[in-house]
């Protein structure tokens, strides 16, 4: 295979970075995906999306569960781990620490289609050279094949663990929401539709002149309200309450002041929310006075609406002449009345162009006069544009200003002209009608000749009289054959009738009409065509007739499924995404889609998709987010935004929110953008954390000097130590840093060395990552001699690597010296008690066994043995085969009874522990306890996987007892609906996990876990389980003593073992064990 040219060859590697150039390196001819050009079309389109996303992103493939990741998901993996081994293999092989989680709902998301979401789960994985606790935030979806089959698992996740670990949020201050609210001087409110109660700001309870009250009922602010406006309000908020209006509010009306009976006019503005129900749950807004502007506008309306009046009444032209730059302000009517046009670009010496020259002197008198008496008037002839001569009156009068200088000149002008000047405009106006008329009927014909659509009219009976070039050309039909009404002969008979009634129908209501239909065209090719029309009206207003379209839609009624589907996945990836994804169109940013992370990120509902984002989320109102969008949207260059701080209302608080986001242009088919994709996570709780950081900080250096410890750091670059002042005085020294060795020449031996050795060994980038030191120095000053315990933490950087070393240190001189005094006292009153506790211990622990075992362990077979026999009473003469079986269910079962009897009075009359070890087969033990509960399992519909068991030097009674105990609690604790699935796995412990536990070298070990997918329980109770009566259940939950886990542990105990649980609440527990393979006394065990 050649894979030299392979990311050009194959489409869906391209761009795809590193990990298109792992998949490229692999050699796929003996894999069992097969070669890139074998594989589906739907996994080389999800690889294309996959590997070109910014998020992080991987898929499982096919029954071995192929995986492939991006380089987004490439840093998770982290250093010396996974990567790039996991490129290409099984899932099984690279994810065995968490298989036992994971696995379920891979195949749940196989088998059912399913998709699955969780949210800040931990995960722990194998990174960098080590286990970690890593927390992700991720969605599993299914992913087809090209029969639609379900064939992987796409996974969108993104890793949460500095937001978990910083998951402290802090309360958000309210007072610029109430500062910005008081500047506008606003009145806000909030309305609970069941209650009838609102909500208000002092401002607004002022104007209605409530008390300052909590909540008021809405009829007390009704009635603040004047009687004129009141019902036209309650009007107005039942309709916004009402869910097919929008829960739009918008209304202005006057408020009485109940103590001065003042009027005041306020602006209001709402909106009402909806539940599924479409039943209103809220309804806020605001209210402004706009009392001042109201009657300043209401002024003003009146004077212009009488001057209007007045001028329009007169006829009268206006103008303005300015003396100080001699320019001229007219009214559209003063040109006509002069010109015979309205023209906006005259200056004033090109009206005088248009006054008669006869009449000239007519204005030269009018003007000599006027600089006399102050006011002229003239009424001169003047010649349109057209020829035609009309008379005018002319009347003005000087302005003057301050300073009693004239400063303008203004005045009217009205049309005097004879009757006969009338009728002769008339004609001359009839004439152009006229001709207007003849040349819109030329270019109708040749407008609709040429339109693309097949266009047509009716008179007023329906019949079709007039069919545009492309009809005709359409059907193949002479003009004339259409107009006899032979138009429907092209139409498919299946289809005619319905046709025909639509039309019909129209017509008798006079109403639109639109249809689809089947036709055949001239060629005999047949095709879908959509017509549609409107009643049309003469110059009258007499109804005239129909005028409509008929166009061919074949492809569009052909891709309108394969766009459907497309819409269908992306709108469907979108709303399963794990980060907040919207798409904006238009030049205002209209929200086309929006996922409901998104929503809940602006802190508001679904009823803002179609609304402008300014409109949808008006806090974003002055901030930079609508300035960056429109800057995307006109320059086609995509935005990153980093930790962007943004003010949005959240449950009606207006807090700041931190955001990294991306704003994408989106494109069409030509290249055009017509929006903007906009991709965002909250980033919140990570910004806000330095905060807290600082805070700890301040909180540690207080407990350390509380504490009256001394501190320390080695800088792993320059291999120097700095220390406090007080590590300093202990020492005798005058210097706070100084080289390594210079500090480890003041510590004595033997400690010096072995110190020296803990600090290579840690700044080598060992697994160990916590020291531990007790030591002694000497005051070089002084000759005080000290105990030191210091305790210390490697520091690593973000890429891994070590940085240093930060511990702090403890003079435990006076502890250690008390220490050895009691030390001498305790051997002393402890070999005296030794042997007067022995004997009896024994005797306790024997009788505690005994007594359990009476009353817990021999109830099952009975148990089993009465209920075999209720079913076999029922079952004789009926069903023979169903006898046998219960008899031989009955037999098996009183033989173990007979067993467990025999084992109980052989425990009873033991005395030394050592005397009943033998050599055990687990895989035995296992298969009697399933036996035990197979009723259980069948009940339950159990799955219970045991993989292979070791065989050891135990006690069979007990390891009967901890097994069963185990397995019975899986089954017990299990979850109501869903089917329990059990794991009993076992594994030999290599020479490094021994040393980890502090166990024996040369032993063997096992370690066996128990795993279940049951109702789990908090972490915090893992250690109060094993006390004997402790239970986290009551009996009306789950019967028991609260005696079995006790008596797990204790078993182990006497086995040399131990045994601890680690459990996630609503997911399952997994109990740990860990037993040697021989029996004997191992000392600090």
């Amino acid at each position: 295979m050649n894979n030299n040219n392979l990311v050009s060859d194959y489409y869906f590697l391209q761009n795809g970075g590193e990990s298109a150039q792992i998949i490229q390196n692999i050699d796929w001819s003996n894999h069992s995906l097969g070669t890139p050009e074998t594989w589906p079309e739907n996994l080389k389109n999800t690889l294309a999306t996959l590997l070109s996303s910014k998020f992080p992103m991987f898929l499982w493939w096919g029954d071995d569960l192929i995986q492939f990741y991006n380089d987004s998901y490439r840093p998770s993996l982290g250093n010396d781990g996974k990567h790039p081994k996991a490129m290409g293999g099984k899932a099984i092989d690279s994810w065995q620490e968490i298989w036992y989680f994971i696995h379920p709902l891979i195949t749940k998301v196989l088998t059912t289609g399913e998709s699955i979401w969780y949210d800040d789960l931990l995960l722990p994985i194998y990174r960098n050279g080590a286990l970690e606790d890593v927390y992700w935030t991720f969605s599993y979806s299914p992913v087809r094949d090209d029969n639609r089959e379900i064939k992987g698992v796409l996974v969108v996740c993104t890793e949460t663990t500095e937001k978990v670990h910083y998951n402290q949020k802090l309360e958000q201050n309210k007072d610029e929401l109430e500062f910005a609210i008081n500047a506008a001087e606003f009145g806000t409110f909030d309305l609970n539709p069941k209650t009838g109660r609102f909500s208000a700001n002092d401002r607004l309870k002022n104007w209605f002149g409530l008390k300052c009250g909590d909540e008021i009922l809405l009829d007390d602010a009704l009635a603040a309200i004047s009687e004129l406006d009141r019902q036209r309000v309650i009007d107005s908020i039942s309709t916004a309450l009402r869910y097919e209006s929008g829960g739009k509010y918008d209304i202005e009306y006057d408020i009485i002041d109940p103590q001065s009976k003042s009027s005041r006019t306020v602006h209001a503005l709402g909106k009402a929310w909806f539940d599924e129900n479409q039943t209103a749950y809220r309804f806020n807004g605001t209210l402004q006075d706009i009392t001042e502007h109201k009657k300043a506008t209401e002024e003003l309306h009146k004077s212009r609406q009488l001057t209007d009046l007045t001028i329009k009444s007169m006829g009268l032209g206006l103008f303005n002449v300015d003396y100080t730059d001699n320019s001229i302000d007219y009214s559209p009517e003063f040109s006509v009345l002069l010109t015979g046009s309205k023209k906006t670009d005259l200056k004033r010496k090109d009206f005088l162009k248009y006054v008669h020259p006869d009449d000239l002197h007519l204005r030269a008198d009018a003007i000599q006069n006027g600089i006399e008496s102050g006011t002229f008037y003239y009424t001169p002839r003047v010649i349109w544009d057209d020829g035609s001569i009309h008379r005018i009156a002319v009347s003005a009068s000087r302005i003057f200003n301050a300073k009693g200088k004239a400063a303008a000149f203004s005045g009217t002008v009205v049309d005097i002209s004879e009757p006969e000047n009338s009728r002769l405009a008339l004609q001359q106006a009839e004439s152009r009608l006229e001709k207007s008329k003849l040349e819109a009927d030329r270019l109708f014909q040749n407008v609709t000749d040429s339109s693309p659509t097949g266009l047509w009219l009716s008179n007023k009976e329906g019949i079709l009289n007039y069919f545009n070039k492309t009809l005709i050309d359409f059907t193949g039909l002479p003009y004339e054959e259409l107009l006899a009404g032979n138009w429907s002969t092209v139409i498919v008979p299946e289809d005619l009738q319905q046709t025909k009634d639509a039309y019909l129908e129209a017509i008798a209501r006079k109403g639109h009409f639109d249809v689809l239909f089947r036709a055949r065209k001239n060629n005999g090719e047949m095709v879908w065509c959509r017509a549609a029309g409107d009643p049309f009206y003469e110059a009258d207003g007499q109804y005239g007739g129909y005028a409509g379209f008929c166009m061919d839609i074949d492809e569009i009624i052909s891709g309108r499924k394969a766009v459907t589907e497309i819409q269908h996945q992306v709108t469907s990836m979108i709303e399963q995404s794990p980060v907040g994804i919207c798409l904006f169109t238009g030049d205002d940013m209209k929200i086309e889609i929006a996922n409901d992370i998104m929503i809940g990120y602006w802190g508001k509902d679904r009823s803002v998709i179609g609304y402008a984002l300014e409109d949808a989320v008006p806090e974003l109102r002055g901030q930079s987010f609508l300035e960056i969008l429109q800057e995307v949207y006109r320059t086609g260059e995509t935005y990153y935004g980093h930790a962007v701080p943004a003010e949005l209302k959240i449950n009606d608080v207006v807090s700041t929110y931190y955001f990294e986001f991306t704003y994408t242009p989106i494109r069409d088919s030509n290249g055009k953008i017509y929006g903007v994709m906009d991709i965002a996570i909250d980033v919140t709780k990570q910004v806000t954390s330095s905060v807290k950081l600082e805070e700890a900080r301040i909180a540690l250096s207080g407990a350390v000097e509380l504490a009256e410890l001394a501190t320390w750091q080695l800088d792993a670059h320059n291999n120097t130590i700095t220390c406090s002042d007080r590590f300093k005085n202990w020492l005798g020294v005058t210097n706070n840093t100084a080289e390594r060795d210079v500090f480890l020449e003041l510590i004595p031996e033997p400690y010096r060395q072995k110190i020296a050795l803990s600090l290579d060994e840690a700044l080598s980038n060992s697994t160990e990552n916590f020291y531990d030191y007790e030591f002694s120095i000497v005051n070089q000053i002084t000759g005080q001699p000290r105990i030191i315990h210091a305790n210390a933490q490697v520091l690593y950087s973000k890429d891994g690597l070590v940085e240093g070393i930060s511990g702090t240190a403890q003079d435990v001189t006076k502890e250690r010296q008390l220490q050895e005094e009691l030390k001498f006292k305790v051997k002393e009153r402890t070999a005296e008690l030794h042997a007067a506790n022995a004997e009896l211990e024994i005797n306790n622990r024997e009788l505690s066994q005994f007594a359990y075992i009476a009353s817990h362990d021999l109830q099952e077979p009975v148990r089993k043995i009465s209920v075999f026999t209720d079913m076999l009473k029922n079952s004789l003469n009926k069903d023979p085969q169903k006898v046998s079986l219960y008899l031989d269910k009955i037999s098996t079962s009183a033989r173990r009874m007979e067993n467990l009897i025999k084992d109980v009075l052989q425990f009873s009359r033991l005395t030394n522990i050592s005397q009943k070890f033998e050599l055990v087969s687990l895989d035995d033990i296992m298969a009697d306890i399933l036996t035990d509960f197979d009723l259980t399992i069948e009940q339950k519909n159990a799955s219970i996987h045991v993989g292979k068991l070791p065989q050891i030097e135990a006690i069979p009674l007990q390891m009967s007892q901890l097994f069963g105990n185990l397995i019975s609690n899986a089954l017990k604790y299990s979850k109501p609906d869903i089917a329990p699935e059990i794991s009993i796995m076992a594994e030999k412990l290599s020479p490094s996990e021994k040393e980890e536990n502090g166990l024996k070298n040369d032993v063997e070990y096992f370690r066996i876990r128990i795993t279940d997918n049951g109702i789990g329980f908090s972490q915090q109770y893992a250690e109060q389980i094993f006390n004997i009566f402790q239970r986290l259940h009551g009996n009306d939950q789950f019967a028991g003593t609260g005696i079995g886990l006790a008596m797990c542990r204790k078993i182990l105990q006497n086995h040399n073992g131990t045994i601890n649980a680690a459990s996630h609440e609503g997911i399952g527990t997994i109990f740990t064990i860990i037993i040697p393979e021989t029996h004997e006394k191992i000392e600090g065990f």
